[in-house]
């Protein structure tokens, strides 16, 4: 392995490692706010109070959807990690983000539900959150969806085509 694709390689399992744990939000520190002021409402996208469900699907039987074109696929692993490798057929939609990327593409996800065609997600490996977070996302916009179990390194490891 040379020098310049060692250095990559960990930088990708540095970036890898790092976006799939959970992300730690800390509140911003809010000026004092006076008695008589009374804070404006927090804007927040209206949600299907999770309506949607969230299922997991195997390897062999995600195999058998994919190979019959009849699934839509999104990859929550970061848009890096997409561009490196993906699974034939996968949308990019990372975790940061999501929210606006389920907004635009809510008539694709529309048609997918109205053709009976699943959708399923999915990240790295079992260890990684990324595909449960889309998938949650999802389920409260009230789209169900399955995630992938073992995501991306059970794909690789059983030989099966990337992109």
């Amino acid at each position: 392995m040379t020098s310049t694709s060692f250095r990559l390689s960990a930088l990708a399992m540095l970036i890898g490692t790092s976006s799939c744990a959970p992300s730690a939000h800390e509140a911003p520190a809010k000026p004092p706010v006076a008695a008589k002021e009374t804070p404006a409402a927090p804007h927040k996208s209206v949600r299907m109070n999770g309506r949607g469900k969230i299922t997991s699907i195997s390897i062999p039987d995600f195999f058998t959807l994919q190979q019959s074109g009849k699934v839509l696929l999104y990859d929550a692993r970061p848009a890096f990690f997409y561009h490196l490798g993906h699974i034939p057929g996968a949308i990019s939609m990372p975790k940061s983000g999501c929210d606006a990327e389920i907004a635009k593409r809510e008539s694709e996800i529309k048609a997918s539900i109205a053709s009976k065609t699943p959708i399923v997600v999915y990240c790295t490996n079992l260890l990684c959150p990324d595909a449960r977070t889309v998938a949650i996302h999802l389920a409260d916009n009230g789209y169900s969806s399955s995630t992938l179990t073992g995501g991306w390194e059970s794909w690789k490891e059983a030989g099966l085509p990337t992109e």
